[in-house]
C-alpha cells in the first residue's frame, strides 16, 4: 500500500519526542513512503528520529525515499563557525544564529553527518537548502541584482560539481534545490532564477566525466494563497524535474499569515473563564480577573493562531506566574492552579476556531468553492495540480497522519 502524493515533512520531528518517532513509523505503515528532512531540523534530531522511525517500521531502506537538505549553520553548528573550531568557505551571515554556505566541502561534510545520523549508506535526493540566503544577504537595491546572480551561479555550479561526484561515490543517488525564492515573481529583489539550473546540472555532470546529470529535484512552497511558484513547478516537469511542495497549510500574503486549517470551537471555554473568574473574585485577585477579560477581549483581533500561542507563551505566563509568586496562601495557590492550564488552552482552542472563520471568508475571495474543513481543499487542490508530485505535510502525531490521509482521500 502506497500513499502517492504525500510526504512526510520532519521540521518540528525530534529525537526525543517519542510521539514524533511513532507517528512517522505509522505514516511508513499506512503507505507514506517519502520523508523530508533537513540537517538544521532540531540540530540533527530529526535525522535521527527519521532512523529510529525506518528502523521501527520494518521496511527495507529500499523502500523508502529520504531527502534531505543542507546549507544551514545554526545552533552548536554555528558556535563551532564562530568560535574558529571549523572553517566554513563562502559563509553568508545571513542574520544573528543563522549563518549559511553552500560550499562544497562543507555541503560534504553535513552529508557525512547526515548519513551518520540517518543511519544509512546513501540519501536519494540531496537538495541545497534555500542557497537564496547569498542574495538575500547581498542584493539590496537593483543594482546589485546582476553580479548577485553571477556569483550565485557559481556557487551552485560548485555545488553541482561536488554533488556529482556524491553520485558517483554512492553517497547520494540524485540533488535538487529547495528555495523559497522561487516561489517569488521574477521582478522580486531576491529571486531566484530557475530556466538555466538544468544547464548548470549539464555542466556540472561533464566536469565530473558523467554523461548524464543527477539534478532531479526542486522544492518550493505552494498552497491557497502563494501560487506565484506555479509557473517554476511548470518549468520543472517540463523539464522531467520532480516536484515538491512545502507549508501547505501555512500561508504568507500581503494580509499577513494565515493557517488554511479549521478548528471546532471548544465546549469548555466559556465555563473555564467563568471559573477562573469566580476564584480571581473570590481570593480578590483583581491582577487576575484583568489577565482573563483582557484576554476574552482581544481574541477576535488575532488572524494568526500562532500569535496568540506566542503572546501566551511569552506573555501572559509569565505574568501570571508572577502573581501566584506574589500569593503567600499555598491553599490559594492549589485553588487556582488546577482551572488556569484548562483555561488557556481553550482560549487558545477558542482563537484557532475564530482564525479558522476568518480564513475560509478570506480565502473565498479567491477560492470561492472552499469550504470547511479548510485543510481538505487546500491539500486536494495541490495534489490535483498536474505540476506537483509530492506534497509534504508535517505530522507529529498518529492522529495527524489518519486526518492527512483522510483528507487526500487515503
Amino acid at each position: 500500500m502506497k500513499a502517492p502524493g504525500l510526504g512526510f515533512g520532519t521540521y518540528r520531528i525530534g529525537e526525543k519526542r517519542p510521539e514524533h518517532i511513532e507517528a512517522l513509523r505509522y505514516a511508513f505503515e499506512k503507505g507514506i513512503r517519502l520523508v523530508d528532512t533537513s540537517t538544521n531540523y532540531g540540530g540533527g534530531d530529526s535525522q535521527k528520529a527519521v532512523a529510529q522511525a525506518i528502523r521501527r517500521s520494518g521496511l527495507d531502506r529500499e523502500e523508502i525515499t529520504i531527502v534531505s537538505k543542507a546549507g544551514y549553520i545554526q545552533g552548536t553548528l554555528l558556535q563551532r563557525v564562530q568560535s574558529g573550531l571549523m572553517e566554513v568557505f563562502d559563509l553568508v551571515p545571513y542574520r544573528e544564529g543563522c549563518y549559511h554556505s553552500i560550499h562544497s566541502d562543507f555541503l560534504k561534510a553535513q552529508l557525512h553527518e547526515s548519513l551518520m545520523r540517518l543511519e544509512t549508506e546513501y540519501i536519494d535526493t540531496y537538495l541545497l537548502h534555500n542557497p537564496e540566503y547569498f542574495l538575500m544577504h547581498t542584493v539590496e537595491k537593483r543594482e546589485d541584482i546582476k553580479p548577485a546572480r553571477h556569483e550565485m551561479d557559481r556557487r551552485i555550479l560548485e555545488a553541482f560539481i561536488a554533488l556529482e561526484e556524491e553520485v558517483q561515490a554512492g553517497r547520494i543517488r540524485s540533488y535538487g534545490i529547495s528555495s523559497d525564492s522561487f516561489a517569488k515573481t521574477p521582478d522580486a529583489l531576491h529571486f531566484m532564477p530557475y530556466t538555466h539550473l538544468v544547464a548548470l546540472a549539464e555542466e556540472a555532470a561533464a566536469e565530473c566525466g558523467g554523461a548524464t546529470h543527477h539534478f532531479t529535484t526542486i522544492q518550493l512552497p505552494l498552497n491557497l494563497l502563494e501560487t506565484e511558484g506555479l509557473e517554476c513547478a511548470a518549468w520543472a516537469k517540463a523539464n522531467g524535474l520532480t516536484v515538491m511542495t512545502n507549508r501547505p497549510l501555512n500561508a504568507f500574503d500581503t494580509e499577513g499569515m494565515h493557517r488554511l486549517a479549521s478548528y471546532d470551537a471548544p465546549g469548555d471555554y466559556e465555563n473555564t473563564k467563568e471559573a477562573l473568574l469566580l476564584a480571581a473574585d473570590t481570593y480578590s485577585l483583581s491582577e487576575l480577573r484583568s489577565v482573563v477579560t483582557d484576554l476574552d477581549t482581544i481574541k477576535n483581533r488575532f488572524t494568526w493562531p500562532g500569535a496568540a500561542e506566542e503572546a501566551i507563551q511569552r506573555q501572559t505566563v509569565p505574568f501570571i506566574q508572577g502573581i501566584l509568586s506574589r500569593i503567600p496562601d499555598t491553599a490559594v495557590k492549589k485553588a487556582l492552579i488546577p482551572l488556569l492550564n484548562p483555561f488557556l488552552q481553550s482560549y487558545l482552542r477558542q482563537v484557532r476556531h475564530l482564525c479558522s472563520e476568518k480564513t475560509l471568508s478570506y480565502l473565498k475571495r479567491s477560492h470561492p468553492e472552499a469550504t470547511h474543513p479548510i485543510q481538505r481543499h487546500a491539500i486536494e487542490w495541490l495534489l490535483n495540480r498536474p505540476e506537483i508530485d509530492t506534497v509534504l505535510v508535517g505530522m507529529r502525531k498518529r492522529d495527524y497522519v489518519d486526518d492527512v490521509l483522510s483528507l487526500s482521500g487515503g
